[in-house]
């Protein structure tokens, strides 16, 4: 019986050594982790600005050209609206 007692509590000695054993690598992996998180994060925020800024300036170029199509159908109803009136 003392023999078991023994491997049973150099077996629990082994599991506590693994456990911390264990929480020590993930310390040591953490800011490793962590940093290449950040580096991921900062690749997705400037893909993700320069596809906004391309956005941008292509609603910019429309709305330009909205602006324009507007303005001259504006001023061609209202040359027709005199014209019709003039009549």
């Amino acid at each position: 019986m003392e023999r078991t007692h023994k491997m049973a509590v150099a077996g629990s000695g082994l599991v506590i050594a693994g456990l911390g054993l264990g929480i020590v690598g993930i310390a040591l992996i953490l800011p490793a982790v962590f940093e290449w998180t950040v580096k991921v994060v900062e690749k997705g925020a400037d893909s993700l600005s320069t596809r906004l800024e391309g956005a941008s300036k292509t609603v910019g170029t429309v709305a330009g050209t909205l602006h324009r199509s507007f303005n001259a159908a504006k001023d061609a109803g209202v040359a027709e609206i005199r014209r019709a009136r003039s009549n």
